[in-house]
């Protein structure tokens, strides 16, 4: 979306987070954020029913929003009604743990989650896995037990997964 711009403080903070590149300060803002979910239209809105979702390449996202803005910018003539949930609220009331958290989907600002993600989120912790001195002296062990010939996947210094942005959180 060219046309779009940020509405509120907080998506101008998300914005200039990913364009230099500080994951950790665009997660601790949406860490902030009460989100604003979608409610399909004849479904109650109190969880647990009235997951507003999206299916793409085979997983299921709940749809989240940073701003009413955000929302009408994704969803256009879709945009209904909505309720609002800070990523803690959403941690604990998580529908299905396969699920991934979509927000903003198809704006700059966009971000995709897996579930196990949204617990340490929603009480502060932006940091991804692996970045803690007691889990990199874990995967060293790990590395260290490996089987020389097993399939490698590529990984940061620490072991774990490489992570540029929220983006590279999205399906694959």
């Amino acid at each position: 979306m060219t046309d779009w711009a940020p509405a509120t403080e907080a998506e101008r903070e998300m914005q200039d987070a990913l364009r230099a590149g500080d994951q950790d300060r665009y997660f601790r803002v949406l860490a902030r954020l009460d989100l604003l979910l979608p409610v399909p239209a004849g479904a109650s809105a109190q969880p647990p029913k009235g997951w507003g979702t999206w299916a793409a390449q085979g997983r299921t996202h709940v749809l989240a929003f940073t701003s009413p803005s955000a929302l009408r910018a994704c969803l256009a003539d879709h945009t209904g009604t909505y309720r609002q949930h800070s990523l803690e609220d959403l941690a604990t009331n998580w529908p299905d743990q396969t699920w991934w958290l979509a927000v903003n989907p198809g704006l700059p600002i966009e971000g995709y989650l897996p579930a196990w993600y949204l617990s340490g989120l929603g009480v502060g912790e932006v940091q991804l896995p692996g970045r803690t001195l007691g889990a990199q002296a874990r995967v060293e062990h790990a590395r260290r037990l490996q089987v020389h010939d097993a399939p490698q996947q590529p990984a940061s210094d620490d072991g774990w997964p490489k992570f540029s942005g929220p983006s590279d959180l999205q399906p694959t």
